[in-house]
């Protein structure tokens, strides 16, 4: 019996031609004749935003039994949250901002009916006081702030001044809003890069120790980018051009900027309301370097670029004299590199990367050219940790980080699965030889010998 049920075939993922809406389809992993010896329960499915080496997050809280799973946004209704007098409150019309009544909900609040828009009028909200509608002035949908309208108004009916509704010690706020649970392309996305991965999910024939699922570096993402699967003619092309990036190659460490995730408190301490319509978090900030999203950026992840053959000079600025060196490189289609990442050097030298070009064919992503400038020693990309281990906590799902995905559909260095996801904290600059040591030049072999020799 084999140790894991195989991943279901023929993945897809296509546009029904719906905005924030993508169709996942696959075949029924049950026919598959690896398969006769489980009971095939269904699949799981797995979405990763910054690559696809991951990291990767599971969508579905069951495992889906059909052959279609529809991810898109998501905005659910929370009804009547209580907001707790000691807890809640932000502000309850006390020095320094009298008349001012704030509380924060639990989940951030969206506009119902949209893509995950934050909210930001009084009509999103629903608050009551002891059952009474209570006056809402403003919504701050990000971090889920409401504020209370603490005024006198004239009731037309009696001429008479009414005072809003406000709560007291003894009085119970419940409010009504929708969150969205799960959103499918970010306003801050301006590259959208989504991968999936699907694992089969089976129980063996006369067990009873639970599921098993399929390792998920035993399955192949899949993008919406690739409109027809690659033949063999392309996947071969692919495969010379990395056997030139192996004889003429430099290998670096790309790290992917982060377009989502848990925000930084350097975007929601310090006034947030001002930090989400500038849109600019701290640039000197240690938690997500600039980015406003926590870890700040995915990786690091190795790859081979093309070797540099560009001048390096001196130019004289405002600021000082700095060292120019800007060129353009190409690597291949794995990761998909986009504007704002950038790549370490071995020399520490850090580059970030420019516009990206994508040669393709039906979708698929053949060889990927961008130009790479140096950064100043004292830019805050500098800070960003190289090691990665499993207690870092600016660098979260690091059990789906892995360095390469190989262009050969054979065998992997590390784990011999074909699609790893696993982490790469012991192996500084991979040979992707099992028989020659990371990082380690056997007398006289060099990377290129390596290569030719091997």
């Amino acid at each position: 019996m084999p140790l894991y049920p195989q991943p279901p075939l023929n993945v897809m993922v296509v546009s029904p031609f719906g905005k924030g809406v993508l169709d996942i389809r696959w075949d029924d992993p049950s026919l598959i004749g690896a398969n006769t010896e489980y009971n095939v329960v269904g699949v799981n499915v797995y979405r990763s935003e910054a690559s696809d080496r991951g990291p990767f997050k599971r969508l579905n809280s069951y495992p889906v039994s059909g052959t279609f799973y529809r991810d898109f946004t998501d905005v659910a209704m929370v009804s009547r949250e209580v907001i707790p007098w000691d807890g809640g409150w932000q502000s309850k019309g006390d020095a320094p901002n009298v008349l001012r009544w704030t509380f924060k909900t639990r989940y951030p609040i969206a506009k119902p009916r949209f893509q995950g828009v934050p909210a930001n009028t009084p009509d999103d909200v629903l608050v009551t006081v002891d059952g009474v509608p209570a006056w809402v002035g403003s919504v701050f949908g990000q971090t889920g702030e409401v504020t209370l309208q603490a005024i006198t108004d004239l009731d037309p009916r009696n001429d008479r001044n009414v005072l809003s509704p406000l709560p007291t010690e003894t009085s119970e706020v419940a409010v009504t809003y929708y969150t969205a649970r799960n959103v499918l392309y970010p306003n801050t996305m301006i590259d959208r890069k989504l991968f999936y991965r699907v694992t089969t999910v089976a129980v063996a024939a006369g067990s009873t120790t639970g599921y098993i699922e399929t390792p998920l570096d035993q399955t192949m993402p899949a993008s919406d980018m690739q409109i027809e699967q690659l033949d063999y003619i392309w996947r071969e092309a692919m495969r010379r051009n990395r056997w030139i990036l192996e004889q003429g190659g430099e290998r670096v460490k790309l790290f992917v900027q982060k377009v989502s995730g848990m925000p930084c408190p350097c975007r929601t301490e310090t006034d947030p309301q001002s930090r989400a319509y500038n849109k600019q978090p701290s640039n000197r900030c240690q938690t997500c370097y600039g980015t406003g999203f926590i870890g700040g950026f995915e990786g690091p992840y190795d790859i081979l670029v093309a070797p540099d053959d560009a001048e390096k000079r001196i130019s004289q600025t405002p600021n000082g004299r700095r060292k120019e060196h800007s060129y353009e490189v190409w690597t291949s289609f794995s990761p998909i590199v986009s504007m704002r990442d950038f790549i370490l050097k071995q020399n520490n030298e850090r580059y970030s990367v420019g516009p990206v070009r994508r040669p393709t064919n039906r979708g698929n992503v053949m060889q990927q050219h961008f130009n790479i400038a140096y950064l100043d020693p004292n830019d805050i990309r500098y800070d960003v940790p190289v090691e990665i281990t499993l207690a870092s906590p600016n660098l979260p799902w690091p059990q789906t980080r892995y360095p390469y995905r190989p262009y050969r559909e054979t065998y992997d260095q590390q784990t011999g699965a074909p699609w790893p996801v696993t982490p790469d904290a012991v192996f500084p600059m991979a040979t992707d030889k099992d028989n020659v040591p990371n990082g380690v030049q056997i007398r006289w072999k060099s990377g290129t010998g390596e290569n030719q020799s091997y």
